[in-house]
């Protein structure tokens, strides 16, 4: 009992970026805070199956929590029927203290705060969680975490206290953990983490509940990044502010269309963008156009249109919906203007909706030429991959889904055991080479709570994204019932089918892609880190969805792979790039360190989008934290 607890407060309490591949930087969301709330009623004094008491068993597992603690992360603890015997006596009901305030700084009194509480009074857990509320504050992103064994003894509902805190535009999320509890001390504690936007773990489950909670606590301390170095386009294309290969923040504007310059670096090198934003929760309809021009040649009023495309939030059902779109500026033909200008103009504007003054990330890569050789060699556009189901293996353990592309933790090949809340979002990414297609199947069995949640249109979504934010996923629809496909809940629902199945595939990685008419076969232009994100849109109540993601590669790695003209200071795609680096000040950082190193002054700089790229940011880049979920 004692090392599960431990492992489940130990998970629920890791702000870092737990048990994840050393690709992805560890971190601390700034604006997050947590409260631990725990039971000191008298119930706690009884026995474990091991023989210590429940109370000893929380203190010891607390102690090895607050060792681990990261040293910029805020926490508090706070504890309730600790000093009123009976619910009859004055203040049993209001019975909860804050023991510890939240703060960075606080771990010797922590430590020395365990000790001063025993097993004692009533449980009056609606009012604890309250306070809790208050603890937190109004501010970023909140966590409760309650861990309680048995039922609440006062008013007021401690469902109806999580669902109001839930609803009062506070972010916050409510883990409940019960230790050895059943029956409706069980059913309520359920029902504060359901109302809480968080999940309930029983104490006394198997051991492979502490993956599950491993994963669950470290992807709830993540937040949503947009990432980049702060910049401001301008209405008139002739003032606009210059961008390298890099990531930048501004805002989407209210009216009209504003500019960025991307100058060449390199002669008839390739200038790529992409553009991820988010929407309003519950929104739909909503999005911006991105548009590539060539400059206005002499004579001309205007630049010439190279490529638009507008990208759109994708369901009504997301509490937080991001979506994503990329354009190139090639052209077949290589005397162009949008081949040959010494730069490209980026025009961002809103397409639809009330999205106006929201951040956007502007992601730019410049792509180094093609040797001469290699264009008459390059391999025709593949054709379009089939869909074989996989048979899911043995989970790979340690793995945490990211909330967005920036924290998506990079994965092979294998079975990965995941579980998902209505409204999240969840992303993983994949290393895809020249030549290979990559394909991510999810399979669910579908709980009474689940079915009973999903209504007409509810429906988990699984799509993948290229390194650049286009979208590159094949849809696939299978006759056979063992192939079943499907994103519809409720379609699920009225079948009265609990195995639930879908997935996305990539096109295979070609270069000759990019002249295909097709948006997606065009978005499987580059080799480099690939996105899959399962979307999780139930319209009805909150039912939480274990799942499993498949992930398998098909194809020869490299077959096909183009041959880069040497370009300095430009970084051709390989597999695990993720394409877009740091401001050019980072990147002659980074050549003056290569050519210490090696003396020829020529970097290979696959990096750049993601954790490892955050941290080439460094005090530069400015991180805008939006909602977990």
């Amino acid at each position: 009992m004692l090392r599960l607890i431990t492992a489940i407060l130990a998970t629920l309490t890791s702000l870092t970026w737990a048990a994840q591949p050393a690709s992805a930087e560890e971190a601390v969301d700034p604006d997050s805070r947590m409260v631990l709330v725990l039971d000191s009623s008298g119930s706690m004094a009884e026995k474990t199956p091991d023989g210590s008491t429940r109370i000893a068993a929380a203190k010891d597992a607390l102690r090895s929590v607050i060792g681990s603690l990261p040293q910029d992360q805020e926490v508090g603890l706070r504890v309730y029927g600790a000093k009123v015997f009976d619910r009859k006596d004055d203040g049993a009901c209001t019975d909860s203290q804050l023991i510890v305030k939240p703060g960075t700084d606080n771990r010797d009194e922590l430590e020395d705060a365990l000790g001063d509480y025993e097993p004692y009074g009533e449980t009056p857990i609606g009012y604890a969680l309250q306070q809790a509320g208050k603890d937190l504050g109004s501010e970023g992103s909140r966590t409760i975490v309650l861990v309680s064994d048995g039922e609440p003894t006062c008013a007021p509902d401690p469902c109806v206290v999580a669902e109001k805190l839930s609803n009062d535009g506070i972010d916050v999320r409510i883990d409940v953990v019960g230790l050895d509890v059943s029956g409706a001390a069980r059913d309520k504690l359920r029902c504060v983490a359901e109302k809480g936007n968080g999940t309930y773990y029983d104490a006394d489950s198997a051991d492979d509940l502490v993956e599950s909670l491993d994963q669950s606590a470290t992807r709830a301390s993540r937040p949503f990044d947009l990432t980049g170095e702060p910049v401001e386009g301008t209405p008139d294309a002739a003032d606009a502010p210059e961008l390298s290969t890099g990531q930048y923040l501004d805002r989407i504007p209210l009216e009209g269309e504003i500019f960025y310059r991307v100058p060449r670096t390199v002669d008839a090198s390739t200038i790529h963008v992409g553009l991820m934003n988010t929407g309003e929760p519950g929104s739909t309809g909503n999005g911006v156009r991105l548009t590539l021009y060539s400059p206005a040649a002499e004579g001309e009023d205007a630049p010439r249109q190279c490529t638009s495309n507008s990208s759109h939030d994708v369901s009504l059902g997301e509490r937080r919906p991001f979506s994503f779109v990329s354009q190139s500026s090639w052209t077949s033909d290589p005397s162009a203007p949008c081949t040959t200008s010494s730069e490209i103009l980026v025009g961002l504007e809103r397409a639809s909706g009330d999205i106006g003054n929201r951040p956007v990330e502007i992601a730019v890569y410049e792509e180094p030429p093609l040797a001469d050789a290699s264009a008459r060699d390059l391999p025709p556009t593949p054709d379009e991959p089939e869909w074989e189901s996989l048979e899911p293996g043995t989970p790979v353990d340690g793995v945490v889904p990211g909330t967005s592309i920036a924290n998506a933790p990079l994965v092979e090949d294998g079975t990965y055991a995941f579980d998902i809340n209505p409204g999240e979002t969840q992303v993983v990414a994949v290393p895809l080479d020249w030549g290979q297609d990559v394909q991510a199947q999810l399979d669910a069995r579908l709980t009474d709570d689940v079915l009973d949640a999903a209504a007409v249109g509810s429906d988990i979504v699984v799509d993948v994204i290229d390194p650049l934010r286009g979208d590159t996923g094949v849809s696939f629809f299978a006759d056979e019932p063992d192939d079943w496909f499907t994103t519809a809940l409720g379609n699920a629902r009225f079948g009265d089918r609990r195995d639930f199945r879908t997935g996305a595939q990539t096109h295979t990685v070609a270069y000759l892609n990019r002249a295909d008419s097709n948006p997606k076969t065009r978005a499987a232009q580059l080799a480099g880190r690939h996105y899959f994100r399962v979307r999780h849109n139930v319209r009805g109540e909150e039912a939480n969805l274990k799942y499993t993601l498949t992930i398998k590669h098909h194809g020869t790695a490299g077959e096909g792979a183009p041959e880069y003209a040497a370009a300095k200071g430009l970084a051709a795609p390989t597999a695990e790039s993720r394409l877009t680096v740091a401001p050019r000040a980072a990147v002659e950082e980074e050549e003056r360190a290569s050519a210490d190193e090696s003396g020829d002054g020529v970097p290979w700089l696959p990096i750049g989008l993601g954790g490892g790229g955050i941290a080439l940011l460094g005090a530069a880049a400015l991180v805008l934290r939006h909602a977990r979920r």
